[in-house]
């Protein structure tokens, strides 16, 4: 059953939302005591079992992430130098075959060159530019998944919706014009490829002999939604239109397909879970696109009702009004629905769902900017 709000009494309240990012905050170091010096991937619901990686996988630079936004919003230099750990640690994914080096090094070193001029990130943002530039395939006009960290044997035609907006962030993030041509011309096949009239977004596509071909139905998978959402909000900042408009069109696709605060993962399939995790990376688009239209309050408002949905959900554990106490069990975000094994997904606590958790509030509370998300 999903959780409708109706009242704006039942908004969080800027105190209630900072009591929910301690409580994260917190958690984060129960993480770390069991993980060590390995990277958090994910753990099945609320359980503490964690799978950790030696390398971090595709979701290391989310690790770090969590840390530079915590640093950020404690100013603690201990939790700037942790941070910046975790980030050295990922230099050995640059040269892995995979579009989702733009999700490692955004979010784990551009993050940490942004809000505090890390010169260790900044050097390996840097460097994950070149080398995913290096990856663009000027025949199909997009950086392709690669063979690595999930993209299989077809990932060297494959394009994804999911690194989108990482993407676009990374490349923008350099001085070259021809790493922003290439973050454009991605966008533009993405956009060609993946967008249908109604808003709705496809998640994947293949290419053949026939050119690029979706792989899903539109709009269905609401993480693939909310992903779209979040990249075009990104393209939009830095080449306004056709992209803005686009990114309107998708959220209201997202309004007026999902009216419940909480998705399901698939909307045709209602016997399954429900995404909170979804709607978080949603309400960041949304957020982000608050400052880029008119009508900025409707935006805001809805994301604010969404991610009030989340933390009073059973998903998030142990959430307290009184931000003071200290529950051991408290914030424990496990809403990520996430395919474990092949052909099976389930509901788990992740480390980048824990991170957008987190940084939805923080810009709902005005600690961060939306676009840096």
């Amino acid at each position: 059953m999903s959780l409708t709000l109706t009242a704006d009494d039942q908004l969080l309240s800027a105190t209630e939302m900072i009591g929910a990012l301690e409580s994260m905050f917190r958690r984060m170091e129960m993480i770390d005591d069991f993980c060590v010096h390995d990277f958090p991937l994910y753990s099945l619901r609320d359980t503490n079992a964690w799978t950790v990686s030696s390398g971090g996988s595709w979701m290391g630079g989310f690790w770090a992430a969590c840390w530079w936004l915590r640093a950020k919003m404690t100013e603690s230099a201990g939790d700037q130098r942790k941070a910046a750990a975790i980030c050295r640690r990922l230099a050995a994914k640059i040269p892995a075959d995979s579009g989702y080096r733009s999700s490692i090094f955004w979010y784990g070193a551009a993050l940490g060159d942004i809000w505090f001029h890390d010169t260790q990130a900044h050097a390996l943002t840097q460097e994950s530019i070149a080398a995913l530039a290096c990856s663009f395939n000027p025949k199909l006009n997009c950086i392709p998944l690669g063979t690595a960290m999930g993209g299989l044997a077809k990932g060297d035609r494959s394009i994804a919706i999911d690194n989108l907006a990482a993407l676009i962030q990374l490349l923008c993030r350099s001085k070259q014009n021809l790493h922003h041509y290439i973050a454009q011309h991605h966008a533009e096949t993405i956009l060609a490829v993946c967008h249908r009239n109604s808003g709705a977004f496809h998640a994947s596509a293949y290419f053949d002999e026939r050119g690029f071909l979706p792989q899903d139905q539109a709009g269905i998978w609401s993480r693939g939604q909310a992903w779209a959402m979040l990249g075009l909000s990104r393209a939009a900042l830095h080449w306004g239109e056709p992209y803005l408009s686009h990114a309107k069109a998708a959220c209201e696709y997202w309004l007026h397909s999902r009216p419940d605060y909480l998705p399901l993962n698939r909307l045709d399939r209602t016997e399954q879970f429900e995404d909170p995790s979804a709607a978080v990376i949603a309400s960041l688009a949304m957020l982000s696109l608050a400052r880029l239209l008119p009508d900025e309050k409707i935006w805001r408002m809805h994301a604010h009702r969404q991610i009030s949905a989340v933390i009073r959900s059973r998903y998030f554990t142990g959430f307290m009004t009184d931000s003071d106490h200290k529950n051991e069990s408290a914030g424990v975000f496990w809403g990520c629905c996430y395919q474990t094994r092949q052909n099976r997904e389930e509901l788990v606590e992740s480390v980048w769902g824990n991170f957008f958790l987190m940084a939805a509030l923080a810009v709902l509370t005005g600690f961060i900017d939306p676009h840096h998300c």
